[in-house]
């Protein structure tokens, strides 16, 4: 996910993989017996017919201006506007945290959010 502004600048950038987790966290040897692995194991891969929703925070770029000698300083928000873009991606086991030729767009879409 990536969000900049109408000049083009880069305000917020983020990306999560989503996969399941292996059961055998602790190499090959035996530490505990199958009923308790079973409670190690979180799921997060994105599965057929189910939603997934994600929550961000992105703050619009400010600036701190003192409007008048000895008045407290007034919030001004640089850029109103900013446009989001989302892309979910299949990766065909690229290295941790690059974007290769092996990868492909599933989906894409771009949003733009103001503030009034």
């Amino acid at each position: 996910m990536t969000a900049k502004t109408k000049d083009g600048k880069e305000i917020f950038k983020n990306s999560k993989i989503y996969m399941p987790q292996a059961t055998n966290s602790r190499g090959d040897e035996m530490k505990y017996g199958a009923q308790f692995k079973m409670g190690l194991i979180r799921d997060t891969s994105l599965q057929p017919l189910q939603t997934r929703e994600e929550k961000y925070e992105i703050t619009f770029p400010y600036e701190d201006v003192e409007k008048e000698a000895g008045k407290p300083k007034v919030r001004e928000i640089m850029a109103k506007e900013m446009d989001v873009t989302v892309e979910l991606r299949y990766q065909l086991d690229p290295a941790v945290g690059e974007i290769d030729k092996r990868s492909f767009v599933i989906y894409s879409t771009t949003k733009t959010v103001s503030v009034k």
